[in-house]
C-alpha cells in the first residue's frame, strides 16, 4: 500500500478506533444512579412508620458539615458520576448548614441533580430559597396530607412563587414493620424479601460508608442488628477507585443483607403517611 494510501486508511477507521476506546472507557466507569446521604436526624414529626427509623433516635442531631462535605469528597473522588445526589432527614430543611450544604453540592461537576426530601411543613428562608432555584436542583414534597402537614399548600405555593422545580408526592407508603417486626427470619425467606424489595435501590452513604438502603446505616446506628462489615463499603480516607469499584460490585452482588432481618420488605402492605 502507497503512502498516501496508508494515511487515507487512517483517516478512514480513525472514528471507528475512538469509538471502540470510548466504549471501553464507558464500560470502566463506575456512574452511581442515585445515592442518598441523611443529613439530619432532627424531624418535625414523628412518624410511626418512618421507613427510615428516624423516629426511634432518642437524641437527634445535625450531621457535622464539615465530615459531610469531606464524606462527599471522598466518595467523588472514587467514582466518575452521581446521576442523582438525594439529601434526607429527619427533616432536610431542619439542618442548619442547609445553605452551605446546597452551596457546596451544586459546585461539584460529578452531581448531575441535586434532590430535597421535605415533608412541606416548614418554609425555607429567602437565602435557601434563591439557591433552590438552580437548575441542578429539585425539590420532592413526600405526601402527607394537609392535617399532617398543614403547611404544606403554603410551601407548595412558595415553590410556584419561586419558580422551583418540585414534585409533590401521591403516594402511600410501604409497610416495612417498625423496629421489630415479626418476620421469617430462614435465609430463603430473607433471600425472597431482598429479591422484591423496592428500596434496596436506595443506596445510602453515612459516616463514610455506602449501603444498599438507609435501613442498614439507621438500624446498625441505633442497635437494631449487629451490622455486617460485607453489607457496606467503606470510602472514608480512601483513593483507590479500582479496589472501591471492585468492592461496589461485590455489594451490588450480594442477595440479602442484614438489615433484611428487621425488615418486611416492600410488600403490597400499604400505609397513610404519617
Amino acid at each position: 500500500m502507497l503512502l498516501w494510501q496508508r494515511g487515507l486508511a487512517r483517516l478512514f477507521f480513525m472514528p471507528m478506533d475512538l469509538g471502540l476506546r470510548f466504549n471501553k472507557s464507558i464500560r470502566h466507569r463506575l456512574e452511581i444512579t442515585r445515592v442518598e446521604m441523611p443529613i439530619t436526624t432532627r424531624c418535625n414529626l414523628h412518624c410511626r412508620d418512618c421507613g427510615n427509623l428516624i423516629p426511634f433516635y432518642t437524641h437527634p442531631v445535625d450531621f457535622d458539615i464539615n465530615l459531610l462535605t469531606k464524606e462527599v469528597d471522598d466518595f467523588l473522588y472514587n467514582v466518575d458520576r452521581v446521576h442523582r445526589f438525594i439529601i434526607m432527614g429527619g427533616e432536610t430543611f431542619l439542618y442548619r448548614e442547609l445553605y452551605r450544604l446546597l452551596n457546596y453540592l451544586i459546585m461539584q461537576n460529578k452531581i448531575d441533580l441535586v434532590h430535597l426530601f421535605t415533608n412541606g411543613s416548614i418554609i425555607p428562608g429567602a437565602d435557601i430559597l434563591h439557591l433552590l432555584q438552580h437548575r441542578k436542583i429539585l425539590v420532592t414534597i413526600s405526601s402527607y396530607p394537609v392535617e399532617v402537614s398543614p403547611n404544606k399548600p403554603r410551601f407548595i405555593d412558595t415553590m410556584e412563587a419561586n419558580h422551583i422545580n418540585y414534585i409533590a408526592e401521591d403516594l402511600l407508603w410501604a409497610d416495612l414493620g417498625g423496629f421489630n417486626p415479626c418476620v421469617n427470619n430462614s435465609v430463603k425467606a430473607i433471600k425472597h424479601r431482598f429479591a422484591n424489595c423496592k428500596i434496596k435501590l436506595c443506596h445510602t452513604l453515612s459516616n463514610g460508608e455506602y449501603h444498599l438502603c438507609p435501613r442498614s446505616v439507621h438500624g446498625a446506628k441505633l442497635g437494631q442488628f449487629l451490622p455486617n462489615d460485607s453489607d457496606r463499603v467503606i470510602f472514608r480516607d480512601r483513593k483507590n477507585p479500582q479496589a472501591i469499584r471492585k468492592e461496589l460490585q461485590e455489594l451490588f452482588h450480594k442477595d440479602y443483607i442484614t438489615a433484611c432481618s428487621k425488615c418486611t420488605g416492600s410488600t403490597d402492605k400499604t400505609l397513610p403517611p404519617g
